[in-house]
């Protein structure tokens, strides 16, 4: 049985695409109504797991000009019009809160590390019914103080084995920790921490890149991970 188990949410737990793809349009339109990102770029760049400052730099027209001032105004902006429209378009991924049911009496704890912005995922938790399964102190995203994008180790080695050892009197042996995600930056993550990993063919992830990896597990859907874990 594993000792701990990690969940990407983008495209792992939760749909998200569409309301990612929706609001990159939408930021465009109220910051630089004059160009339209091409709909393969957006969808290549979800693919990839990109961050949103990366995101958006790959997608303006005048990369040289998109200074951390600008960054950081797209991203707000992002967020903002994210929380108004993107959140209806989420819904988890069929089987999500059976999956989080069937953890809970086994006493795995359950963390979510996500390039996304905390607030955000605690709202879509909340919103399909999923708020109390996982500790708010295990939801690592964006701006979580310690952390960084995957397939940085850091979320795990500086935030969550600290958090688990001093507040859950948890001491995290890699080697039983199952990470499930559907990009090659979830792969690597786990490669990079030692642990185990799924991979979710039905997520956003680009399919011969991740092959290539070899992840441990491979799964079509949510169901499929009770027993890997368990």
């Amino acid at each position: 049985m594993m000792s701990l188990a990690i969940f990407d949410f983008d495209g792992t737990l939760f749909d998200t695409h569409e309301s990612i793809s929706q609001t990159i349009k939408l930021t465009f339109d109220d910051l630089l109504p004059s160009h339209t990102p091409p709909q393969s770029e957006i969808h290549r760049l979800i693919a990839s797991g990109a961050g949103l400052a990366d995101t958006f730099k790959a997608l303006h027209p005048s990369p040289v000009e998109f200074t951390l001032i600008t960054e950081n105004e797209w991203i707000e902006k992002y967020r903002a019009l994210y929380a108004i429209h993107g959140q209806l378009l989420i819904k988890a991924f069929p089987g999500a809160k059976d999956l989080l049911t069937k953890l809970n009496p086994h006493k795995i704890p359950i963390a979510i590390v996500s390039n996304k912005g905390v607030a955000a995922v605690k709202t879509a938790l909340e919103r399909n019914g999923l708020d109390g399964y996982v500790p708010d102190d295990l939801i690592i995203g964006d701006k979580t103080p310690g952390a960084k994008r995957k397939p940085d180790p850091a979320s795990f080695v500086d935030v969550l084995v600290p958090v688990l050892r001093e507040r859950y009197g948890v001491e995290v042996d890699s080697g039983r920790v199952l990470v499930v995600g559907d990009t090659v930056a979830d792969v690597q993550f786990a490669r990079n921490i030692k642990s185990r990993v799924c991979w979710c063919r039905y997520g956003y992830g680009d399919r011969e890149a991740c092959q290539v990896l070899k992840p441990d597990f491979v799964v079509d859907s949510l169901g499929e991970v009770v027993g890997i874990a368990v």
